[in-house]
C-alpha cells in the first residue's frame, strides 16, 4: 500500500516550487536545507536533516532534476509511509476478522486520498512527515506484546522524541499516550521501567535540536535566530515568533472557526464518509472503550489547538483527527452491517459487500477529484521566479515582505541559484523581519558593504540605495510609497520621486 500511495502522489506532485496547499514555506525549507542553514521556527532539525539526505540522493539519481521537485517527492514518500502505517494499524485491530484485507485497504485508501493529506503530499512542507510519525506512533502503541516493558517504552519514546524534533504539535498527543500506558489492563504500563524507557527514548530526539547549534553553517544566508546563544536558540525552538497566534481567535470569529473545523472533517469523504466514521467511533465506544478514549484524547487537544490558532492554514493541524476518521470508517461499515442484520435478519452478512462498496465509492470520488487536486500544472510560484529572473539586473536590491514571495526569492537565489545567475550580487531584504534583532545583525554580516545597512531599518537602506542601484519590490509595501512603484513583470520597479 505504501508503494501504491507513493506512485499515486507522484502522479500529481508539483513539478517545482509551489505556493499551493499552504505551501509558501517550501522555499524557506529548501533554501535552508541546501545551504545547511536554519529555516523558520522551530527549525525542524529532523525534517531538514532528512530533506538534505533526500535531495542529495535524488541529485545522484537525477542530477538535472529541479530541487523543489525533489523536496515535493520527499513529502510524497513521507505521506506514503503514513498510509502504510495506517494499514498496519487496522490490520492489527481487525486481525481476527475474515474481512481484514478489505478493512485495512479501506482505511489506507481513505487516508491516502483524504484531501488534507493529499494536498500536503504534493508540496515541500513539514506535515507529511508529521503524519508518518503520528501514524507510526499509533502502530507502536498497539504493539504491547514486547517481552520487556522498558523496550516498549523505549521504542515509543524514541519515535515520540523524533516527533518533537520535527514538529512540536506532536506533544498534543501526549495525554493520550500517557493514558494508554496507565490504562494497560495487565498493569505493565504502570511499571517504572516502562516510564524510564520512555524518558530515555525521548532524549535522542530532543538532542537533535543541538544540530541547530553545532552542525549548521552560521554564515548561511537562511539562518533564522541568527546566533548560538541560548536566548536566540530558545526563541527559535519554542516558536516564540508565532505565540501571538495561539488561542488568539477573536470571540466573534469562534463560531466561524468551529464551522470551518466541521467543514474540514466533512469535506474529506463527503457527509456519508463522516457519518460512517462517526458510526465507527460509536462501535469503538461499545466494544473498544480503551481505544475510544485514546482517540478522543488525541482528537480533542488537536481540535482545540487548530480552532484556536489564528492563522489561515490552521486546518492542516487537523491531520491526526482526519487520520482517526479513516481508522473508524471500516468499523462504521461493520456497525452499519450489524444494524441491517438486526432489522432485516434475512439480509445476511453484508459487511464484505459494504466494505467493497465503500472502496468503489472512494475510487469514484478520487477519480472525480484528481484533476482539481493534481499540481502538475501549478505554475504560480515558478512564474514569479521566472519573471524575477527576467527583470532583475546585476547588483539589484530586492525588498519583500510576504512569506510566499520572500521564500520564493530565497529559493531562487540560494537553492536553485537561478536568480543570482541571472543577476549576480543581487541583495535580498525582507521588510517584515526587521522587527527582530537577529535579522538586522544577520543582514549587516551578510552585506557589510551595503549602504544604510548599519542603521538597521529598511527605510535607511532604501534611502541610501534608491538612486545608486536598481531597486525592486515583490509587493506594494513600505518603505516605498505606492506611486513610487511601477510594474516590472511580476515585480515592482522603484522610481523615487524627483
Amino acid at each position: 500500500m505504501t508503494g501504491l500511495a507513493f506512485f499515486f502522489y507522484t502522479a500529481g506532485v508539483a513539478p517545482g516550487l509551489t505556493w499551493a496547499n499552504y505551501g509558501a514555506d517550501g522555499g524557506d525549507l529548501l533554501a535552508a536545507a541546501v545551504t545547511n542553514g536554519v529555516p523558520h521556527p522551530t527549525g525542524y532539525p529532523l525534517y531538514i536533516l532528512l530533506l538534505q539526505g533526500w535531495i542529495k540522493l535524488l541529485g545522484l539519481l537525477a542530477p538535472a532534476s529541479d530541487i523543489a521537485w525533489r523536496g515535493n517527492l520527499f513529502s510524497a514518500a513521507a505521506a506514503a509511509v503514513s498510509v502504510g502505517c495506517t494499514v498496519l494499524v487496522v490490520w492489527r485491530l481487525w486481525s481476527d476478522s475474515r474481512t481484514v484485507y478489505l478493512a485495512a485497504l479501506l482505511s489506507g485508501a481513505a487516508w491516502m486520498v483524504a484531501p488534507l493529506l493529499w494536498g500536503q503530499a504534493l508540496i515541500t512542507e513539514v506535515y507529511a512527515l508529521h503524519a508518518a510519525i503520528f501514524a507510526g506512533l499509533a502502530w507502536l502503541l498497539l504493539r504491547e506484546n514486547f517481552r520487556h516493558p522498558h523496550f516498549y517504552g523505549l521504542a515509543v519514546g524514541a519515535l515520540f522524541g523524533l516527533g518533537l524534533a520535527h514538529h512540536l504539535t506532536i506533544g498534543l498527543l501526549l495525554p493520550g499516550l500517557v493514558y494508554w500506558f496507565w490504562s494497560d489492563p495487565t498493569r505493565r504500563g504502570r511499571r517504572l521501567s516502562l516510564w524510564l524507557g520512555l524518558v530515555v527514548g525521548i532524549l535522542p530526539g530532543l538532542l537533535l535540536y543541538g544540530r541547530l547549534l553545532w552542525l549548521t553553517d552560521k554564515n548561511a544566508p537562511v539562518y533564522w535566530g541568527g546566533g548560538d546563544d541560548f536566548s536566540s536558540f530558545w526563541w527559535l525552538v519554542s516558536g516564540a515568533a508565532y505565540r501571538r497566534y495561539l488561542f488568539a481567535v477573536p470571540l466573534p470569529m469562534l463560531l466561524s472557526r468551529l464551522s470551518g473545523w466541521a467543514w474540514t472533517l466533512t469535506s474529506q469523504w463527503t457527509p456519508i464518509g463522516l457519518g460512517l466514521a462517526l458510526a465507527g467511533l460509536y462501535r469503538w465506544d461499545l466494544s473498544l472503550p480503551r481505544l475510544r478514549t485514546l482517540a478522543l484524547l488525541w482528537a480533542l487537544p488537536v481540535s482545540i489547538y487548530a480552532i484556536g490558532y489564528n492563522t489561515a492554514d490552521s486546518e492542516v493541524y487537523l491531520l491526526p483527527v482526519v487520520w482517526l476518521l479513516a481508522l473508524w470508517l471500516p468499523f462504521g461499515a461493520q456497525e452499519t452491517g450489524e444494524w441491517f442484520r438486526s432489522h432485516w435478519p434475512r439480509s445476511g452478512d453484508r459487511e464484505r459487500l459494504l466494505l467493497a462498496c465503500l472502496l468503489a465509492g472512494l475510487l469514484l470520488l478520487t477519480v472525480a477529484r484528481f484533476p482539481a487536486y493534481s499540481l502538475t500544472q501549478e505554475e504560480k510560484a515558478r512564474r514569479f521566479l521566472q519573471s524575477a529572473g527576467a527583470v532583475l539586473q546585476p547588483g539589484s536590491l530586492v525588498f519583500s515582505s510576504g512569506d510566499g514571495e520572500t521564500f520564493a526569492l530565497w529559493y531562487g537565489a540560494w537553492a536553485a541559484g537561478e536568480l543570482l545567475e541571472a543577476a549576480p550580487e543581487t541583495v535580498f531584504v525582507n521588510v517584515a523581519l526587521f522587527q527582530f534583532d537577529w535579522y538586522r545583525i544577520q543582514l549587516q554580516n551578510q552585506y557589510p558593504d551595503l549602504p544604510g545597512v548599519a542603521e538597521g531599518s529598511a527605510g535607511a537602506i532604501l534611502r541610501a540605495n534608491g538612486v545608486q542601484r536598481p531597486v525592486f519590490f515583490s509587493e506594494v509595501i513600505g518603505p516605498a510609497l505606492p506611486d513610487e512603484l511601477i510594474p516590472a513583470g511580476l515585480l515592482w520597479r522603484y522610481q523615487p520621486k524627483q
